[in-house]
């Protein structure tokens, strides 16, 4: 059902999902109860004022149904919560009948899964409370299970007492344990963050601000933007450069939205940066964090993790504001926060590695059975991976150009098409399929045995991204040639290719929501794929969530949304096409996050884009040892090798008309067919009644055996080493397998 990590490192994630600080809305049950905060499970809850363990109120719950009836707390698993992650919990509980009969009291979480199963699991317990003991803190240090599928919904919640008992409950708390060690975050940069001083130190850019007190996330109040003259209209604060924000340092960023206007219509909303310049350059606009959010989500938490690249002294200022949704929304906002974090010191390089030797690695005996155990020798040679190291190629140049051709079989083992499945490219004039430069590449890849990826078969981003024709069509009729862009493509190579993503960077735009007007029809899309070719893997593919931390969150969000209402979603798909050498302490940081939404993630565009090409090559590396090493990884994909045929030259492995390996190059070769291989000679086995047997940790993957008696070959064996717990044993019966000579 699940997994626990137990590698020895720090959790990194902190502010980026809201973590920092309290994570209760409510906690102190001074505000109203509700589902958006704590709330009665099958009793009824009220404010209690007549005892308390301090402030106001607290929580009283009576006419419970059963034992297991009592205070409710829903968590926001992949937000409030994520997985690996070790919180301290604490609650204060009062029996208010009972005398001196001592009851078991209880706290359990309760997760849902996407397949319907519930999980009850108790986090902590007190065996022996009565009436006459008054409040009880119970707490615990609770962390978060990895679980292999996704979770739909988490609850947390006090039961125990018979049910005629009623329970006070007060002075709650959930935290991240050792939230002060942990990105040592820094003071809070926005001034009056949660809206209670009226809107001191806060504007309505392009629009009205009102201090909204109908209606908060928390607190007393939060801030209307209205009457907004366009997209670009909403709240902002000014922020100080140079003293509170500086170039290269980490800032996180998260404000709670609520939208107002517009039903299920969803909208992107984004908190950025405006940044003018002293010495006359342009100004800049820098996302901080995006997500998608709709009228009928209730309040939504946008989020997100950002460095600033190096201005110097030039700023002369800077404007953290928000925007996106169309100028007749109105929205709300509240629990805005900015701060500065700093990466922790550690060693984030031994760390991957003590991963990857126990997430990527597994023991072998091989048993050598014969009578003649002397002499006995063994080579091990790992022939393939299971952990999928590819690249895209094109079919302009595969296989016409047999350097291009060679080159890749001599360096991967998982291929993607880059352009030639995109609809724009498979047919420019309606009607007029092309397909034989695919069908040219897929096949010569079939037959040396390399999977292939589907890439895509739709690109919803914007109306750039797909054919010009297709524009003079919406409505039913526009769906109708969807469908048919199914059966073209997908049908076409069903039971051939590994994966399919399936619409394109959906963060990123609604062309086909927009122009059909269903917002069913993404997840129709993963329907009628998953129904013209069972067998394929069906991916979300994104940009923007790992080398920045901008949509992080809100890729998350999409997973969960697309499940909901039904679309078979298999996998995520994480674009890293990094402008730089990547920093792998945040990578690490936001690859977890992914992984709370409980799919395989897969790097599926991988590109580097540095000049020099030795911290090219160190930055191929960073990327590639924390991918390997995150649990949740199955596979890294480049996005091309060679600068000839490379939509960025400058992030290629390979340069010149001859492929000449560059650094980058080189150190691919290193990590993926020599520090993550496993090839020996084994010399020193034991000898048995039985013959004689070896043992070594391997790389999962492909493997050849070579029996050798006084070094002269004498029998050969292949296995396949799954991942797995225990060892892995393979048995070589010298009478029964291949003999050699």
């Amino acid at each position: 059902m699940f997994r626990v990590v137990h590698v020895a490192t720090a959790v990194l994630w902190l502010g980026f999902c809201g973590a920092r600080g309290e994570i209760f809305r409510n906690a102190g049950f001074e505000g109203p109860l509700g589902t958006d905060n704590w709330y009665c499970s099958s009793c009824t809850g009220e404010p209690y004022g007549n005892d308390k363990v301090e402030g106001a109120l607290s929580m009283l719950a009576r006419q419970r149904w059963g034992d297991w009836a009592g205070p409710s707390y829903d968590l926001a698993y992949g937000s409030d919560v994520i997985s690996d992650q070790t919180y301290d919990f604490q609650i204060y509980v009062q029996l208010m009948a009972g005398g001196a009969e001592k009851h078991l009291l209880k706290v359990t979480v309760q997760t849902t899964f996407s397949d319907g199963e519930v999980l009850h699991r108790q986090i902590t317990s007190l065996s022996a409370v009565s009436q006459t003991d008054g409040w009880q803190r119970i707490a615990a240090t609770w962390t978060v299970p990895v679980y292999d599928k996704p979770v739909t919904a988490m609850r947390l919640y006090v039961e125990g007492p018979p049910s005629e008992i009623d329970l006070l409950v007060d002075r709650s708390s959930l935290t991240v344990a050792g939230t002060v060690d942990l990105f040592q975050a820094g003071s809070e940069l926005l001034s009056n963050p949660g809206f209670e001083s009226l809107l001191d130190f806060w504007q309505c850019s392009g629009c009205t601000g009102v201090h909204y007190t109908a209606d908060s996330y928390s607190g007393s109040a939060c801030m209307l933007a209205q009457d907004r003259s366009a997209t670009w209209a909403g709240p902002s604060q000014n922020l100080a450069w140079g003293s509170k924000v500086k170039s290269g340092h980490n800032y996180q960023f998260s404000i709670q939205v609520k939208f107002l206007d517009g039903i299920d219509t969803s909208y992107l909303i984004m908190a950025k940066l405006h940044v003018t310049f002293s010495d006359g350059k342009s100004d800049v606009w820098l996302q901080v964090a995006g997500n998608w959010a709709s009228a009928q989500d209730g309040w939504k938490r946008l989020s997100g993790d950002y460095t600033m690249p190096n201005y110097g002294d030039t700023v002369r200022n800077i404007r953290l504001y928000l925007e996106g949704p169309p100028g007749h929304i109105r929205f709300l906002v509240d629990d805005a926060s900015f701060t500065e974090f700093v990466s922790p010191a550690s060693d984030w390089r031994s760390e991957a590695d003590a991963r990857i030797e126990q997430i990527r690695k597994r023991d072998v005996t091989i048993r050598v059975n014969t009578p003649n155990a002397q002499g006995i020798t063994v080579e091990v040679t790992q022939t393939k991976s299971h952990f999928a190291f590819g690249t895209s190629v094109s079919a302009w140049q595969m296989p016409s150009n047999s350097l291009y051709t060679d080159f890749f079989f001599d360096n991967f083992e998982w291929a993607v098409l880059e352009n030639n499945l995109k609809w724009k490219t498979n047919e420019w004039h309606e009607g007029q399929l092309r397909f034989d430069l695919a069908d040219a590449a897929i096949a010569l890849l079939e037959s040396r045995g390399v999977p292939v990826r589907g890439h895509c078969v739709f690109w919803g981003a914007g109306e750039q991204f797909v054919p010009s024709w297709l524009l003079s069509y919406s409505g039913v009729e526009l769906e109708q040639k969807c469908w048919k862009r199914v059966d073209d493509v997908v049908g076409r190579y069903a039971g051939r290719l590994q994966h399919w993503d399936v619409n394109n960077e959906m963060l990123h735009g609604n062309f086909f929501v927009e122009k059909t007007g269903n917002p069913q029809i993404r997840y129709d899309m993963f329907r009628k794929v998953k129904e013209r070719d069972p067998g394929a893997k069906l991916f979300l593919n994104d940009y923007g969530v790992i080398i920045s931390g901008a949509m992080t969150q809100a890729y998350v969000h999409q997973v969960a949304e697309f499940q909901a209402n039904g679309a078979p979603v298999e996998g995520l798909g994480v674009q890293g096409h990094f402008p730089g050498r990547p920093d792998p302490v945040l990578v690490k940081s936001r690859l977890d996050l992914l992984a709370t939404a409980g799919l395989p993630i897969w790097v599926s565009e991988l590109t580097v884009d540095e000049p020099d090409e030795f911290e090219k090559a160190a930055g191929y590396e960073d990327a590639m040892r924390v991918a390997f090493s995150h649990p949740a990884v199955e596979g890294v994909i480049l996005w091309g090798y060679w600068d000839g045929a490379h939509y960025n030259p400058q992030a290629a492995l390979a340069n010149g008309d001859n492929l000449q390996l560059n650094e980058a190059g080189r150190r691919w070769q290193q990590l993926v067919f020599t520090d993550w291989r496993t090839n020996l000679s084994l010399t020193d086995g034991i000898v048995t009644s039985a013959g004689k047997e070896f043992t070594f940790g391997g790389f999962h993957g492909n493997y050849d055996i070579k029996v050798k008696s006084y070094g002269q070959p004498v029998a050969t064996k292949t296995f396949y080493l799954a991942p797995g717990d225990g060892a892995l044993t393979v048995d070589i019966d010298m009478p029964n397998d291949i003999v050699i000579g």
